[in-house]
């Protein structure tokens, strides 16, 4: 069908195509008009990744695109979690409001489940989006706009405590591990500055008895060596101990490697008592040297150690003590590093349903609708409207079309010769 036999049809036809066009557009207003509405309500959120109230480092440094994004995501995710819902769901004590269960289209009559049910449908009427901004945006639909907005708002301040639960409660725990870590902690300290408070007494007192004799063994460099190999050997045993306990191979090998150092380093104190007690000099220095060789712990050799395990264990604490008191004070923060940027506002009108829009597709569908129905009702009685479909109809040559008045409206171009004697003659 061309277009002129279209029009044609469409003009005998407009009863059709107009009550079709009438009847579509009357039903999308009719549906519009009958339709429940729907109003929505929008609360902005700014999330930054500072953390002003944090002794410890940023909470994220969002240099580029795809973290800002990812870490934005995550935040969107918080929002529309069922913790964050269920937390608006008891502060609003939506389970006790019929007007509210009645707006989302719930009812209290003999339902035990009607917390989760309500729970369920927030996370269903909300819709979280963010940009490449920092600025996140919760948007709650119901068919109330004042609860719709209670709902949005009470969404961003839930997010908000959550957010700050989140931050806090880690932190506290943190505060109490470091706590019980401190006491063990203090305590090696002490020990450790207690067995150098008495290396340094008792080396004063030997060196006061025997200040010649004694320097002779307490400054053979070897010794000296073995002693410092024997004492870090014995700190990593107490380490691989905590670590791994005494049955561990790691442990075993260890122990070996110190009985093994423990054996050499008597040998070398006994080889160093011989020769001191062969010098010239008088007995009591010379038994003064002895004892002092054969004691397993001589006083003065081992001070670079213990010193050095003093500095360790004060390090080891002071880190302690500063991570603790960070954690104290972080969990003692009473904001996040988010912030309402704009609460939501009732809204004036409905957003379903939208009745300029139906209308204007109801116009489109019901154009569509009859057309197709000239078009189909032509298809099925076919009538002789123009000089194609004439020509359609009947498989003779049309020679001319006249007007409604009798005058000759046009010729058609000359038919073929053939067609002219194909033609019936008179007679």
């Amino acid at each position: 069908m061309s277009l002129r036999q279209f029009l044609l049809a469409l003009r005998a036809r407009f009863k059709v195509f107009a009550v079709s066009l009438a009847a579509v557009v009357l039903a999308a207003t009719l549906a519009s008009l009958l339709m429940p509405k729907s109003y929505r309500a929008t609360v902005s959120l700014l999330v930054d990744a500072k953390d002003e109230q944090s002794m410890g480092e940023t909470l994220r440094a969002l240099g580029l695109p795809q973290e800002q994004l990812a870490y934005l995501q995550t935040q969107a995710d918080i929002i529309a979690s069922p913790k964050v819902a269920r937390r608006v769901v008891q502060q609003l004590k939506l389970v006790e409001n019929p007007a509210a269960l009645s707006a989302l289209g719930l009812s209290a009559a003999d339902n035990p489940r009607l917390e989760d049910q309500l729970v369920d449908r927030l996370q269903h009427a909300l819709k979280v989006e963010t940009s490449q901004s920092s600025v996140i945006r919760a948007t709650f639909t119901c068919g109330d706009p004042r609860l719709a907005a209670t709902i949005a708002n009470a969404f961003a301040d839930a997010y908000v405590d959550t957010m700050l639960e989140l931050r806090v409660a880690p932190t506290r725990e943190a505060a109490a591990w470091f706590d019980e870590q401190l006491k063990g902690l203090r305590a090696n300290l002490e020990d450790a500055q207690r067995k150098l408070r008495a290396d340094q007494d008792a080396e004063q007192r030997r060196l006061a008895r025997h200040p010649e004799r004694l320097a002779q063994v307490r400054d053979d460099t070897f010794i000296q060596q073995l002693r410092a190999d024997l004492l870090h050997g014995e700190g990593k045993l107490r380490e691989l101990s905590t670590q791994y306990g005494v049955n561990h191979p790691a442990y075993q090998g260890q122990l070996s490697e110190n009985l093994e150092l423990r054996a050499r380093l008597q040998a070398e104190l006994r080889r160093a008592a011989a020769n001191v007690a062969n010098g010239d000099g008088p007995t009591a220095p010379r038994a003064g040297a002895v004892q002092y060789a054969q004691d397993p712990a001589p006083t003065g050799v081992l001070r670079p150690v213990l010193e050095h395990n003093v500095e360790s264990a004060e390090r080891a604490y002071d880190t302690a003590l500063q991570r603790y008191f960070a954690s104290r004070v972080d969990s003692r923060a009473v904001q996040t590093n988010v912030a309402v940027l704009s609460p939501a506002a009732v809204p004036l009108a409905a957003f379903r349903p939208n009745i300029p829009l139906n209308l204007v597709l109801s116009l489109i569908t019901g154009l569509g609708l009859g057309g197709a129905l000239v078009a189909l009702l032509e298809r099925r009685d076919a009538r002789v409207r123009c000089a194609e479909d004439l020509l359609a109809a009947v498989p003779l040559p049309l020679l001319a079309v006249l007007s409604g008045d009798g005058r000759r409206a046009g010729l058609l171009p000359r038919p073929p010769a053939a067609a002219v004697r194909a033609l019936p003659r008179p007679g």
